[in-house]
């Protein structure tokens, strides 16, 4: 009783954003197309919960056949990127298509980030842990992390605070995520003012429930 009506109000909720964000997101999608050409959505291959596949939507903000010998994760300054695409995935506009997955029921709205096939093959028997918990749109590893993130660094801080959480500290993810966006979309704008550390250790120990020592 108590996981349906979890999922009903995940399913409202995902639908009622998904009105809410329709001009930002249209917005974004006529500056994608005339940025660059290629298709509008990106559907890629994800390893979901218990190591269920899913095709995980997102707005596409690479440019057509980038790819190439680049590493999966986005780098720091990542070339594939034109300047006002970059700025679009640091509002997260680009992720607004995964309130449709939310609704399919192959992701939630808080917890640990799906990876792509390959990068899941490589994992430990520890790091496969990870696949007991339902992926979601946020989560701490998104807040902690943004670019050029080591996978095994971003497994480790997702299993210590998924095996772990509790209501309050998700509802902190939910508050410090608007934070967090700003902060990186100023750095977009003002990169020599706005600097980014590679790792938030005063953010991640908030996010645990460690004393934050500024």
């Amino acid at each position: 009783m108590l996981h349906l009506l979890k999922r009903s109000m995940e399913i409202i909720l995902a639908v009622v954003f998904l009105i809410v964000a329709l001009p930002l997101f249209t917005l974004a999608s006529v500056i994608v197309l005339l940025d660059s050409p290629g298709p509008l959505i990106l559907r890629q291959e994800r390893v979901g919960k218990n190591r269920r596949l899913f095709k995980l939507y997102k707005l596409r903000t690479m440019k057509k056949g980038a790819n190439g010998n680049w590493p999966m994760h986005t780098q720091v300054n990542d070339p594939r990127f034109s300047p006002i695409c970059r700025f679009i995935r640091s509002t997260c506009i680009d992720e607004i298509p995964q309130l449709l997955n939310i609704i399919k029921g192959e992701m939630t709205f808080i917890g640990p980030r799906p990876e792509r096939p390959p990068i899941v093959e490589a994992y430990t028997a520890r790091q496969l842990d990870i696949l007991k918990f339902t992926p979601g749109l946020f989560g701490i590893s998104q807040l902690v992390f943004r670019e050029g993130v080591v996978v095994a660094e971003k497994i480790a801080l997702e299993l210590k605070y998924y095996e772990n959480r509790n209501f309050f500290s998700d509802i902190k993810i939910l508050l410090y995520t608007p934070i967090v966006l700003l902060s990186h979309m100023a750095g977009k704008v003002r990169p020599q003012k706005f600097t980014k550390d590679h790792r938030y250790t005063w953010l991640e120990r908030a996010l645990l429930g460690e004393r934050v020592i500024l």
